[in-house]
């Protein structure tokens, strides 16, 4: 598979969640949470080149763009404000992208 290609050679990241297939929900937002630190080190630290791709149902997309700022928050110490402004720019850039049904 390309993806595990890709992960072994440490050019993604795939964090799949599975709610429906075990006792014990996980959700995306949570894998999210897990991945703080990477996350911010690849997607909101300054000079940071990571993208972002939510992809799959509608559903969680509020859940994931805030988890996503609690990360910016806590791990970057950004004020609300700026954190939204950082997930505006990363959408303008290509940076952020969803493709949910």
């Amino acid at each position: 598979d390309e993806f595990e290609a890709f992960e072994a050679e440490g050019l993604v990241k795939c964090c799949n969640a599975w709610s429906r297939d075990q006792k014990q929900k996980v959700y995306v937002q949570h894998k999210i949470m897990e991945q703080a630190d990477d996350i911010w080190a690849h997607l909101g630290r300054e000079g940071s080149r990571g993208y972002f791709f939510l992809c799959g149902s509608k559903q969680p997309e509020k859940d994931v763009f805030a988890a996503l700022i609690k990360i910016f928050e806590t791990k970057g110490g950004l004020k609300n404000e700026e954190a939204h402004k950082k997930m505006e720019s990363l959408q303008l850039a290509g940076r952020y992208v969803t493709e949910v049904y």
